[in-house]
């Protein structure tokens, strides 16, 4: 999965890597994280594991091909950031965001990171989460803690901080 082109760059520098929509010669697209070389490749695992099983719940960008050497994971491209949606004030997604907190938390995902452009539409209109970087599987012990709603209580208390900063409130 060497053989591609890079189109452009999509958001910012990341703390572990870069995102990039790609290319291949047959005309496929796919978004990319590219990690830092110091990432280890059982994390990168790991996160493309979690994603995909968000993927499966149809609440993620399905996971294309994870390229441990190279540390890539390639998925389905979407096609734009919540936050530029929503500070135009066309769409409420809050219904969608609580859906996806009780689905992360019936597969057992904590997503457990309140970056505000985690969350994106894809080309349907439908809201996904990605960088599943700092995603833990939910114990028992998390459950308990967490009234048996760990992503209600942790992720979307985050999201919805993180949307602040954007001045948009959920």
């Amino acid at each position: 999965m060497d053989d591609f082109k890079v189109l452009q760059q999509l958001g910012e520098d990341g703390a572990q890597g870069v995102v990039s929509l790609v290319e291949f010669p047959n005309g496929l697209r796919s978004a990319m994280k590219q990690f830092k070389h110091t990432k280890s490749t059982a994390r990168i695992r790991k996160e493309a594991d979690f994603q995909q099983l968000a993927a499966d719940a149809g609440i993620a960008p399905e996971v294309m091909h994870v390229d441990l050497k190279n540390r890539r994971i390639f998925m389905e491209p979407m096609q734009s950031r919540v936050v530029d949606v929503l500070k135009s004030g066309h769409q409420d997604f809050k219904d969608d965001l609580h859906s996806i907190m009780d689905i992360l938390d019936n597969v057992g995902i904590l997503h457990n990171d309140g970056n505000a452009l985690n969350l994106m539409l894809d080309f349907e209109n439908r809201l996904k989460i990605i960088d599943f970087g700092l995603a833990k599987k939910i114990t028992p012990a998390v459950r308990k803690k967490w009234s048996g709603h760990p992503n209600i209580k942790v992720t979307l208390f985050m999201l919805k901080k993180g949307l602040r900063k954007y001045k948009i409130n959920l």
